[in-house]
């Protein structure tokens, strides 16, 4: 859905101070609440809360693991019972406190801090796990519970995150897998350069449109696809009769409680999308290896996430199966060197985001593993992030013409193709 460049960073500056002044202070909080509780076992790769967790997870294994498709979700099951639980019990907790006390914004602040949970990784794992059981077709858990564990994060738990139902398995597995990053890819980063916060500023809305399911439901329409349109509109208006129904019951609460995750997942998920896909080569601009990211000794790679090549090309593989397919693609041809694909190392997709829209091609330089070694030189690798960053696919700024049957040179006065850009 497009707009004018003004327009886009009209909405967009509006969108940003809307929602960065809550989204930041609860982020900061629960990175404040991760360095606290790090500092206090005095083991920096550890926590008190991640210890736990992951003794709890370990002790519970043998058993949960006949409730999931694969032993190493067992995890699942805890995870069900915090968020889907728990958490909604804390929910209705603070809804009766509300109605009886009013509205309270420490308390309001304190349990958003609580639901991201330290270095907000409980909101990394909800929408990880949103994204896994979106592409999954059989869902994450075995039989007999799958029929009701199916979309349980999606149409449960993500409600108190702010994901709106049918956005991963219709809107993201269905439309940004199929057309990845390029001009019908509803979220596509490509049209501009993306070593620029202004241009960051001005994706917010195209971002806010997909979150909201409205971009997606619109081009499934164009395309053909209606019963995939209903199913949009049909998590759509389960999303907003959740919030209706808290609305009629105290309007403080359901814009503090229900709406607010909403507008933190359009901030912090325009983020990470807008670093997963920020490189282009500008000669093959649908290259995989080097339009989707790759992190090496990432410190939050979450369900292997960091290997995002490999989710592209495999997007329903289990996510304990990425290195092993990672591994595949090297060993057969060495298509990372090949491609001289675009990969990271010691870094993570936020840190990664701050460096591309703040254009730190230098730093950005020292972290890059260049698995071809045409790049030796620390400025060669930074001339060459530069270039990837600066190259758009197609919209006004590219250098190559899209068209229904496929990619072609930009034409110069005369009609001839110029295939050098």
């Amino acid at each position: 859905m497009p707009f004018s460049e003004g327009f886009s960073l009209f909405l967009g500056v509006l969108i940003f101070l809307v929602v960065l002044p809550p989204t930041v202070c609860v982020v900061a909080m629960t990175v404040l609440w991760d360095g606290i509780d790090r500092g206090f076992l005095g083991q920096p790769q550890d926590g008190v809360v991640m210890s736990t967790v992951r003794f709890i997870n370990r002790v519970t294994q043998p058993l949960f693991k006949y409730f999931v498709r694969y032993p190493d979700d067992a995890f699942l099951v805890n995870c069900v019972v915090a968020w889907g639980v728990c958490l909604p019990a804390l929910f209705w907790y603070l809804l009766k406190y509300t109605i009886a006390e009013g509205f309270s914004f420490t308390i309001c602040m304190a349990y958003h801090i609580l639901r991201l949970g330290p270095y907000f990784m409980s909101f990394a794992y909800v929408y990880t796990l949103c994204h896994k059981e979106g592409h999954s077709r059989l869902g994450l858990f075995a039989r007999p519970i799958s029929p009701v564990m199916k979309f349980v994060f999606n149409w449960w738990i993500g409600l108190l995150y702010g994901v709106m139902p049918s956005s991963f398995a219709c809107g993201h597995s269905i439309n940004h897998h199929k057309y990845n990053n390029g001009p019908l890819d509803v979220v596509s980063t490509a049209d501009r350069p993306r070593d620029s916060f202004i241009n960051w500023v001005k994706y917010l809305p195209r971002w806010t449109l997909y979150s909201l399911n409205i971009s997606t439901t619109r081009q499934f329409i164009f395309e053909g696809e209606y019963m995939v349109a209903f199913k949009m509109i049909a998590g759509s208006c389960y999303y907003w009769a959740f919030f209706y129904f808290f609305y009629r019951i105290n309007p403080t609460f359901a814009i503090g409680y229900v709406l607010f995750p909403l507008g933190e997942n359009i901030l912090l998920l325009a983020c990470v999308n807008w670093c997963w896909h920020a490189f282009l080569d500008p000669e093959h601009p649908d290259d995989t290896y080097v339009g989707s990211v790759t992190l090496f000794d990432g410190p939050i790679n979450v369900l292997n996430e960091d290997l995002h090549v490999v989710h592209h090309q495999y997007p329903g593989a289990h996510w304990t199966t990425h290195p092993q397919k990672y591994k595949q693609h090297v060993d057969r041809h060495n298509e990372y060197a090949e491609h001289t694909a675009t990969a990271f190392a010691k870094t993570h997709a936020f840190e990664l985001f701050f460096l591309i829209i703040l254009g730190q091609h230098k730093e950005m330089a020292k972290r890059f593993v260049d698995l071809s070694g045409l790049y030796p030189k620390l400025a060669d690798k930074e001339a060459l992030i530069k270039l990837r960053l600066q190259t758009c696919w197609w919209g006004p700024k590219a250098k190559i013409n899209y068209n229904q049957k496929g990619w072609e040179g930009v034409q110069d006065d005369d009609g001839h193709r110029d295939q050098s850009n």
